[in-house]
C-alpha cells in the first residue's frame, strides 16, 4: 500500500449525525445545520425568475444556495469528463453542472450538499443516480466535505430546513414559470416589443427585490406587479394570438430554449409546461404506491381522502399511509398556493393556460398507459389530451430526450391520438439545447399551421 493510498484510507469521511441534527466534517468537527460553511447546490437548471426568488428566500433564512446555470455547451463539456455520452440529457446536464460547480464555484472550506432534483424510485435512469454520483464524484474525483444526490425529506429531517420552507421554495420556482408565461405573451402582443420587455424586466426585478428584502410578501408584491404590468400597451389580445404548448416532462428544464425562442421570433405565444406537473408526480408517488399495495388501481380512487383515513387503516399499512398522507398534503398545499397566485396574475390579461388538475390529467393518461408505471408517460399523455380538450392551443410540441424511455413511450401513445385531432402536433427528440435543420423545418410547418388554426378560430368567434 502506497503512502498516498494509506493517507486516503485514514482520511475522515463527512457524514450526518444519526438524527441529522448536525454534520461531522472530514476532520471530525461538528457543524451545525445552519452553519455558513454549508451550501446547498441545485444541479438542475431552473427558470431564471424562480432562481432569483429562491436565492433570496435562502438569504432571508440565513442559508446559502447555488443553482445551476442554463444547460449549454460548457456544462456538457464538463459532463464529458465523467460520463460516457450515452446518458439522457438530464443526467449529462446535472453531472456537468456538478463538476462545473466543483471546479468554478465551490469554496475551499465549504461543506456542499449537492441535492437530488429527482427523488424518485420509478423505472427511470434517475433511480441509479445516487450510486452514479457517488462513484463519479466522491470515489473517482475524491471530493471531500460534500454530499451527493440527497434530497430534503422527512427521513433526513429535511437537511436542517423546515418542510414548509421546502414547499415555499417550490412555490417560488413555479412562480418563476408563471412570470415567464406572462413575458412570452407580452413579447408577442405588446405595441412596442422592446420597450415592453424592458418595462417588464424592471417591474419584475422590483417585485423580486421587494420580496427578497422582506418589504413585500409574494402576494402583496404580485398585486403591485400585476397592476404595473397591466399598464403596458397591447396591440391585440392573448385570445386572438396563436399559441403553442411545449410539453414533455422534466426533460424540458434542460433543452426547451431553442424551440421556445423559435416560436417567439415568429410572434407565436409559447408556454413551456411548468414544473408543477412533474413535481406532483414525484410528490405523489407514495400515494400511488400505497394505493397499488391496497389493490386500488386508478388515480381517482388512489387520491381520495377516504383511502388515506388513518383510523381505517390496518397497523401494517400505517407507515406507508402516513407517508402517502404527507405527499397528498404537499400536493394540496402547492396547488392551492399556485392557484391563488395565478388568480392574482391573471388580472394582467396575459395568463392564458387554464388550471390543470393533476389527478384529472393523470386519470386521462391512465386510460392509455397505467399510472402505476410510476413514470412521466401517463402525465405527458394526460397533458396532451387535456390541452386538446381545452381548445386554448393552436399547436402542440412534445419535446423529449431521444434516450428517455418515458418520453419515447409517450410519443408512441400520442401519435395515433394526434392523428385524430385538428391541432398541429409534432414530437421533437433532442440530444441537448439545440435543434437540427430538419427539426427546424418541422417547426416551421407547425408555426404556419398554428397561425391558420388561430385565424379559423377567430373567424368563428366574429
Amino acid at each position: 500500500m502506497t503512502e498516498a493510498t494509506q493517507a486516503l484510507k485514514e482520511r475522515g469521511k463527512i457524514q450526518f449525525s444519526e438524527n441529522y441534527e448536525f454534520i461531522i466534517d472530514n476532520k471530525g468537527n461538528k457543524v451545525a445545520m445552519d452553519d455558513p460553511r454549508i451550501v446547498f447546490v441545485e444541479p438542475a437548471t431552473r427558470n431564471p425568475y424562480g432562481k432569483r426568488l429562491v436565492i433570496d428566500l435562502y438569504k432571508q433564512y440565513n442559508r446559502n444556495i447555488r443553482i445551476a446555470e442554463e444547460t449549454d455547451d460548457n456544462i456538457l463539456q464538463y459532463a464529458k469528463q465523467v460520463c460516457s455520452g450515452r446518458e439522457c440529457i438530464p443526467s449529462l446536464a446535472i453531472a456537468g453542472a456538478i463538476l462545473k460547480d466543483i471546479n468554478e464555484f465551490r469554496g475551499n472550506d465549504e461543506i456542499t450538499i449537492y441535492r437530488d432534483p429527482l427523488n424518485q424510485h420509478g423505472p427511470c435512469q434517475n433511480g441509479a443516480w445516487p450510486v452514479l454520483w457517488d462513484i463519479l464524484f466522491k470515489k473517482r474525483l475524491n471530493v471531500e466535505n460534500a454530499f451527493f444526490c440527497i434530497a430534503p425529506s422527512f427521513r433526513n429531517n429535511y437537511l436542517g430546513l423546515q418542510p414548509q420552507f421546502i414547499l415555499l421554495e417550490n412555490v417560488n420556482f413555479i412562480l418563476g414559470h408563471y412570470l415567464d408565461e406572462v413575458r412570452n405573451a407580452l413579447q408577442c402582443i405588446a405595441e412596442n416589443k422592446d420597450s415592453a420587455l424592458e418595462r417588464f424586466e424592471t417591474i419584475t426585478s422590483d417585485f423580486i427585490q421587494s420580496v427578497g428584502k422582506g418589504e413585500k410578501t409574494l402576494r402583496t408584491g404580485l398585486v403591485r406587479w400585476g397592476r404595473e404590468i397591466s399598464k403596458i400597451p397591447l396591440k391585440t389580445t392573448v385570445e386572438e394570438t396563436p399559441k403553442v404548448l411545449i410539453f414533455g416532462g422534466l426533460n424540458l428544464l434542460f433543452n426547451h430554449y431553442p424551440v421556445e425562442e423559435f416560436f417567439l421570433e415568429r410572434g407565436i405565444i409559447v408556454k413551456v409546461v411548468d414544473i408543477l406537473e412533474s413535481l406532483n408526480l414525484l410528490i405523489s408517488e407514495p400515494v400511488m404506491r400505497y394505493g397499488l399495495r391496497k389493490g386500488i388501481l386508478t388515480p381517482k380512487k388512489q387520491f381520495e381522502e377516504a383511502s388515506l383515513d388513518i383510523n381505517l387503516i390496518e397497523e401494517k399499512y400505517e407507515r406507508d399511509a402516513l407517508k402517502a398522507k404527507r405527499g397528498l398534503n404537499k400536493m394540496e398545499f402547492l396547488e392551492s398556493q399556485c392557484n391563488s397566485y395565478r388568480k392574482i396574475m391573471s388580472k394582467t390579461g396575459l395568463l392564458f393556460d387554464p388550471y390543470v388538475n393533476y389527478v384529472e390529467m393523470l386519470e386521462m393518461g391512465n386510460e392509455y398507459v397505467s399510472s402505476n408505471s410510476f413514470t412521466e408517460t401517463p402525465v405527458i399523455t394526460g397533458r396532451f389530451i387535456h390541452s386538446v380538450n381545452s381548445g386554448v392551443y393552436d399547436g402542440l410540441i412534445n419535446m423529449g430526450a431521444f434516450n428517455c424511455q418515458p418520453a419515447m413511450n409517450s410519443q408512441a401513445i400520442i401519435r395515433p391520438l394526434a392523428n385524430k385531432t385538428d391541432i398541429p402536433y409534432a414530437a421533437i427528440d433532442c440530444e441537448g439545447p439545440w435543434i437540427s435543420t430538419n427539426q427546424r423545418r418541422l417547426l416551421e410547418t407547425i408555426a404556419i399551421q398554428a397561425k391558420r388554426v388561430r385565424e379559423k378560430k377567430n373567424k368563428s368567434l366574429t
